[in-house]
């Protein structure tokens, strides 16, 4: 099951394209005002979580305190999957974040968004630090 929910959020990935190559196009608008993906992807981690709720209870929980426990979980194929579905999602979530703040300003120019976008799926924290520096620096104040 696991695997399946894994080859299901690929599915997001093109998501990542439109908001990176063609941030204007009115279905990228279309689908980020929805947020199809974060929302698709959402619905995959509760069910690859509840899956593993259901087979190994609560007790993994208490794993998560230390860090022998979180390289023990991560080290179980069908934990390692859930948590990579769980950090889809969240850079997804981010993504579609910084694309319809920008798109309400547009204070830097489109290949410095496409860049960001980027470095977000690459490296989520990173991107949204550097949008949020950039957005803190150069955003026209709102009265």
């Amino acid at each position: 099951m696991y695997s399946w929910l894994f080859a299901a959020a690929g599915i997001a990935f093109p998501f990542w394209l439109l908001m990176i190559l063609l941030p204007g196009w009115r279905v990228t608008r279309f689908l980020a005002e929805r947020q199809v993906f974060p929302l698709f992807l959402a619905v995959l981690y509760t069910a690859g979580i509840g899956a593993a709720v259901a087979h190994y209870g609560l007790g993994f929980v208490q794993d998560f305190g230390s860090e022998d426990g979180v390289l023990r979980l991560l080290a179980m194929p069908d934990f390692a999957l859930i948590v990579w579905i769980h950090i889809l999602c969240f850079d997804q979530a981010i993504g579609h974040w910084i694309y319809r703040d920008y798109m309400a300003d547009r204070f830097l120019p489109l290949p410095v968004l496409s860049v960001i976008l980027f470095c977000t799926l690459m490296f989520g924290p990173f991107g949204w630090l550097v949008y949020t520096v950039l957005r803190a620096l150069l955003r026209p104040a709102r009265t």
